[in-house]
């Protein structure tokens, strides 16, 4: 008699390599634009155009259009990592924290950059548009650019956030394939006992 599996022990149905594969590769391809397009504008992107261009108003106006199909990006990118990671934590032995992170922070990651795409670009844009006269030649107690700088913060910080969640990502998805190779192979199934000679009616 083969004795019990212990209840703590997960349970899981490893599937089809090619099915595993196909979907590590939509994980892959969608970390790869959770944390580019974020890394490239915040890296190459905004400090290029606040260089170049003669004023803060120009450089808002030519970023906020490209912030916002950034945030697109990132919306899709995560909503697609959240299903790729609820298969894959289906499909591990990893520990259950592990499997709640990788599917949590996705959620998190979309929810910042809804907050930056609906509630942070569309006040600096009417700050902009409303202000008496250009950013620059405001003094900075006024109270537009007042507000201004701290909805750049705003934005910088859910920004940061989601740069952070899709590296959570990424390192839990490594400790994942980590674990999921070093994992021992399945026990082979156990043999059937001899039949006794005496009940043995293959011969007859």
């Amino acid at each position: 008699m083969s004795p019990p599996v212990p209840r703590s022990s997960p349970v899981f149905r490893l599937p089809s390599s090619g099915l595993f594969a196909l979907v590590l590769v939509f994980h892959l391809l969608a970390l790869t634009l959770a944390l580019g397009p974020p890394i490239f504008f915040g890296a190459a992107v905004a400090p290029s155009v606040f260089r170049i261009l003669p004023t803060r108003d120009m450089a808002g106006a030519l970023q906020s259009p490209i912030l916002i199909r950034a945030c697109w990006f990132a919306e899709g990118s995560f909503a697609l990592l959240f299903v790729t990671s609820w298969f894959l934590g289906r499909w591990s032995a990893a520990p259950r924290l592990q499997r709640s992170l990788l599917t949590r922070a996705p959620v998190l990651g979309m929810i910042a950059a809804v907050v930056i795409e609906k509630l942070l670009i569309p006040p600096i844009d009417a700050i902009r548009a409303q202000a008496p006269g250009l950013i620059d030649n405001l003094p900075a107690a006024d109270p537009s650019r007042v507000l201004l700088s701290r909805y750049h913060r705003l934005s910088t910080a859910f920004f940061a956030a989601e740069i952070a969640v899709a590296l959570v990502i990424l390192v839990v998805t490594a400790r994942l394939l980590a674990g999921r190779r070093h994992a021992p192979p399945a026990a082979a199934p156990a043999a059937r006992p001899p039949v006794p000679k005496l009940l043995d009616l293959s011969d007859i």
